[in-house]
Parts: structure tokens; sequence; C-alpha cells
């Protein structure tokens, strides 16, 4: 059987490169810019650094905004991709706190198959 820490990494010789295993979340969520402006989004995927959304509004690449909720809070992430109106976010400066409440959550939620929006 794996342990925790082997179902939430990703393997070195996996093809998807991320430091974290990616799990389902299909929650709203606010997304807040430097300038203030607040925009909506539904989250597809989430892991321990980061998570993916959709919105409408368009956001740019390496734009620092406000994420939330996350972990029951808000949280600083940057614009790391955006594929048409999905976007992958990089989570900052995350407290301990919140990584140990989104590693908990991720738990409980299906692991993200790839690239695949099918549910």
């Amino acid at each position: 059987m794996r342990t925790d820490v082997e179902l939430h990494e990703v393997s070195e010789t996996s093809s998807d490169r991320r430091r974290h295993r990616r799990y389902r979340s299909s929650v709203p969520i606010i997304i807040r810019s430097a300038d203030g402006v607040v925009k909506r989004g539904i989250s597809i995927e989430i892991s321990e650094s980061g998570l993916s959304a959709i919105t409408s509004d368009s956001l740019k690449v390496d734009d620092t905004v406000e994420l939330e909720p996350i972990a029951g809070g808000k949280a600083q992430a940057v614009v790391r991709r955006s594929t048409g109106r999905v976007y992958g976010f990089e989570f900052l400066n995350l407290t301990a706190e919140q990584i140990r409440l989104i590693t908990e959550s991720c738990k409980r939620l299906p692991v993200y198959k790839g690239n695949s929006l099918a549910i």
C-alpha cells in the first residue's frame, strides 16, 4: 500500500511533471486582480501548489491575483498558463495551515486524470 506522501506526489518518471498530484474540485471562486477588480470563476482541479479554473473574464499570464476561497480564506497566486478561458494558477506564500487544509481536502477528492475535462 502506498503512503500518503506517495499518493500526493507525482512520480518523476510520470509524463505529468507537476510537483503535486491534482484532484478534481469544482467550486465557485473569486479572482481578484491587483487593481481590485473582481472576476468570478469555477475551479476545475486543485493541488497543494495551485489550481485550474474557468472564467469568462480575461487574465494575463504572469499577473498576480488573489483567489478565494482557498483553504477557508484567501490566497495569492500567479497566473501561469491559459488555454482559452481555462487558467492555471500557482499559489504563492501559503501558510503551513493553508497547505495542511488543502492536503486534507485533497484526500477526499477524486484524482484529476491528465488533460481531459471528462467527468
